[in-house]
């Protein structure tokens, strides 16, 4: 099993509970980890036989920077969700910082994590 970690994607989005939350864009840092079978891709070098990381992280972009969520919970579990429909996919984890949410903390965490 082959391991893709993606580290510390940025994204502004619209997230949080509190009015003056849904105000503002606020970045959020993302952290994806994804197990996958990369033995084809590891023989033949091709990118169409590999998980592209590149495309997945698009996608966490996309997800993230039209988020109109109130919750990490809810945020998070969507980027899930979207890492999750690439059968190829055996097991995912997701973890969305939020920095800045506490005045005594570099950020706050939530982390989800699903497989096959």
């Amino acid at each position: 099993m082959a391991v893709i970690r993606i580290n510390d994607l940025k994204v502004r989005t619209l997230i949080g509970a509190y009015s003056w939350e849904r105000i503002n864009k606020q970045e959020v840092v993302i952290n994806i980890t994804i197990e996958y079978d990369a033995s084809k891709a590891c023989l033949s070098d091709k990118l169409k036989d590999a998980l592209n990381y590149e495309s997945v992280a698009a996608n966490a972009v996309k997800i993230a920077g039209h988020s109109r969520y109130a919750l990490l919970e809810k945020l998070t579990a969507r980027l899930l969700g979207g890492i999750m429909s690439d059968r190829r996919v055996q097991a995912a984890h997701v973890r969305v910082d939020k920095p800045h949410a506490l005045p005594q903390a570099r950020c706050v965490s939530f982390e989800l994590s699903a497989e096959r």
